[in-house]
């Protein structure tokens, strides 16, 4: 039974990043799932087996407001989130990578979310959607926000020329075209209703390679667009091979979640046990410009 677990478990992560209605087919190294988050082969060492964590340009990073170079959002074209965003989609399904909670979704359309104008030159696409946490509700973010970290990380990845056979993660965010959309959840006394479809469904998938199907949610609930006050950084991705090329977005202002909701999501189950939090702590920011779009 784990054997298949384990089977499953690669299969998913070498599909990371979510095939379109037409399938994409992605290419991975099935030794990238061999890391944790523990003292034993976690974030400290994956330096060791991975050469591109060890970078100058690498993820999570503190987002301090002074260091930032503010750029007013009148002088620049609004970040624009397109009229998919607001159409539900035709299926959505929720995955446990043995690692965290990925949300893949089509379209009846064929077409997908895009993102485009403010810092971005190009369009891109929507991927999917990924959850971080931590042990408390204190640290659960990988991204700090002015030294300040949340109970929770919403990260939605996006990239350019997805229709493609073939596709790669990894080489997208090596040539600089994956882009990666960033929310902080707050704890809040009262339930998020619109995560709330999400953690219910989580007690369908409490182990790894758990999958299913639910209704689904629109986009945009999950995602709320927004034009202005937003930090923008190039860095890398949070998870081995921590591959850099990946630009940031980030959301300073935080969503809702309860207390109740986060613990749900600590229940799940990785190879190793529960998964108690699976956040890379905040990297060197080096000689990086951090840009805020007030």
């Amino acid at each position: 039974m784990w054997t298949i677990a384990v089977v499953i478990l690669g299969a998913l992560y070498l599909y990371d990043t979510f095939a379109n209605s037409n399938s994409l087919c992605l290419s991975y190294d099935n030794n990238l799932n061999n890391y944790g988050y523990g003292d034993c082969g976690g974030p400290s060492s994956w330096h060791q087996k991975f050469i591109s964590a060890g970078g100058q340009r690498q993820s999570p990073i503190n987002l301090i407001a002074r260091g930032s170079i503010c750029i007013p959002s009148e002088t620049v074209d609004p970040l624009v989130f397109s009229c998919e965003f607001h159409v539900p989609p035709c299926e959505m399904k929720l995955y446990n990578t043995g690692h965290n909670v990925v949300i893949y979704a089509t379209w009846g359309s064929g077409k997908r979310p895009i993102i485009f104008g403010g810092p971005l030159t190009d369009e891109y696409t929507f991927l999917n959607i990924k959850f971080r946490w931590g042990p408390n509700e204190n640290e659960g973010t990988e991204h700090m926000i002015n030294g300040c970290r949340y109970a929770m990380e919403l990260q939605a990845a996006f990239a350019k020329g997805v229709a493609q056979q073939n596709f790669d993660i990894v080489e997208a965010a090596r040539s600089g075209s994956l882009l990666i959309l960033s929310y902080m959840f707050m704890v809040t006394p009262i339930d998020n209703p619109y995560v709330e479809p999400i953690v219910s469904a989580l007690r369908y998938i409490k182990y790894p390679g758990g999958c299913v199907s639910i209704e689904p949610i629109i986009i945009s609930l999950l995602l709320p667009d927004f034009s202005r006050d937003y930090y923008t950084y190039m860095g890398s991705m949070t998870f081995p091979p921590c591959t850099e090329g990946v630009k940031w977005i980030v959301k300073p202002e935080p969503l809702l979640i309860s207390s109740k909701q986060v613990r749900k999501f600590r229940k799940l189950h990785g190879l190793g046990g529960p998964i108690l939090m699976n956040t890379r702590p905040v990297q060197n920011v080096n000689n990086r410009e951090i840009f805020y779009y007030d």
